[in-house]
């Protein structure tokens, strides 16, 4: 096909943007730690090692390993010494959410219901199954909060780690991508919460500890829908308390 006709089968040209070098190189060490090419917890090259390699400038290849190290991928020595590859923590892509959630005035009660919609169904699906394992490994986790109820703190962790535990078990990665995301970002509330319910606090602790023993033994009998009901119910109990005690606080006032 000759150059005119194409031009006339285009229509009008759009703007084609080029990568930079520096993203050019930061997508490559990317795909490289995603495939597993480079292990999590290895060192990277160091830099002249880098440089060699992709035959780049000093400060290109800095700016593309600054890329990486904004994302959770690695961590960045100065110098000319490697940096080392992680697991991109959850909570980097949770404070990204929270920005947009920050500039949209979302508030508490509209998390709440994101949840009441993502962990009932997961909940459904861990009823459905009745598998052994993640009876147990809920169990585990109920033994881990029974030794919590006088420390409302370290109580208030304990719950939400069950709480992304749930999801986790039902064994879909989108939902539990969905899940550590929104508990991450309002996690804090189950903190201040108990701080602020000052006289509540084991009564809190063990009202939330009631609710999560009895799903799980929805859960261990197969109670699909009794035990979806419940964990909606369990989760309304929750936004209640956390907005009489925190107020209409939006995510900008937590995350302050």
């Amino acid at each position: 096909m000759d150059g005119e006709r194409l031009r006339g089968m285009a229509g009008p040209a759009p703007s084609m943007r080029v990568p930079k070098v520096a993203e050019l190189v930061a997508n490559d060490l990317r795909r490289k730690i995603i495939r597993g090419q480079l292990p999590v917890g290895d060192t990277l090259p160091n830099e002249p090692t880098l440089l060699e390699i992709y035959r780049v400038s000093r400060p290109t290849l800095r700016e593309a390993l600054r890329v990486l190290e904004s994302e959770g991928l690695v961590s960045v020595k100065r110098g000319a010494q490697g940096g080392r590859v992680h697991v991109p923590d959850i909570s980097v892509a949770a404070r990204h959410v929270a920005l947009q959630l920050q500039v949209r005035d979302t508030t508490m009660e509209d998390l709440f219901a994101a949840r009441r919609v993502i962990e009932p169904g997961a909940v459904r699906m861990l009823a459905e199954r009745r598998a052994k394992s993640v009876v147990k490994a809920l169990r585990e986790q109920l033994a881990v909060e029974a030794e919590l109820l006088d420390q409302p703190d370290a109580y208030a962790g304990a719950a939400t780690d069950f709480h992304v535990l749930l999801v986790e078990l039902a064994g879909n990665n989108t939902l539990t991508i969905f899940s550590q995301l929104v508990l991450e970002i309002v996690s804090r509330h189950h903190h201040d919460t108990f701080a602020r319910a000052v006289g509540l606090e084991r009564e809190y602790a063990e009202e939330a500890h009631e609710h999560h023993t009895r799903v799980v033994d929805l859960v261990e009998q197969g109670a699909a829908d009794e035990a979806e009901a419940f964990w909606r119910f369990h989760i309304e109990g929750a936004a209640v308390r956390a907005m009489r005690h925190l107020g209409p606080k939006t995510i900008v006032d937590l995350l302050d």
